[in-house]
């Protein structure tokens, strides 16, 4: 691991153990009469790691369309591998794709055990929000609003280009996620 990165892994680990991510009150998103935050402040960019393969989230083929599915892939230098978290209000975070500046989202605002997650424009939606809670070792799991099930990778799969879906929030290593 380069210096710069390690520098900047033991940052954002730091803030996020420092307790629940907040901005200050100057720069607090504010929300809209209609629920929709006004205003949203970015926190930081960082790769998504997965415990169970130490594989990347990614967005599949580096597309930049709605719809593209979300994946695991062999980490690198690819802008759809790098996401920026942005506050929403609540706890609740954007996960936006770099490359793209589209949201991870819930297929369809779908409940069900194994909808798949893929980008779409940002707005408002609970199915483009997600609440950090911390596991062990350094990992959190993503649960999503709308449902609350967690971000997780298809069957427990380790091989580059599995699937990443919601399905309900357990301890298994497919459902939690480091920041590098």
């Amino acid at each position: 691991m380069a210096p710069v990165r390690a520098v900047r892994t033991v940052a954002l680990v730091a803030v996020l153990l420092a307790g629940p991510l907040a901005l200050p009150a100057a720069a607090a998103p504010a929300v809209r009469a209609d629920g929709s935050p006004a205003r949203a402040g970015a926190i930081f960019t960082a790769n998504l790691i997965a415990r169970q393969s130490d594989r990347c989230l990614s967005v599949s083929t580096g597309s930049t369309r709605n719809g593209s599915p979300a994946i695991q892939w062999d980490c690198g230098s690819q802008l759809d591998q790098l996401w920026r978290m942005v506050s929403m209000g609540g706890g609740f975070y954007h996960l936006r794709a770099t490359h793209s500046s589209k949201c991870l989202s819930v297929a369809n605002g779908s409940t069900e055990d194994g909808a798949v997650v893929i980008q779409w424009e940002c707005g408002p939606q609970y199915d483009q929000q997600w609440k950090l809670v911390q596991k062990e070792g350094g990992f959190f799991a993503f649960v999503a609003r709308h449902s609350g099930k967690c971000l997780s990778v298809y069957d427990g799969s380790a091989q580059s280009g599995a699937s990443v879906i919601q399905w309900e929030c357990g301890t298994q290593h497919d459902q939690q996620w480091k920041f590098a």
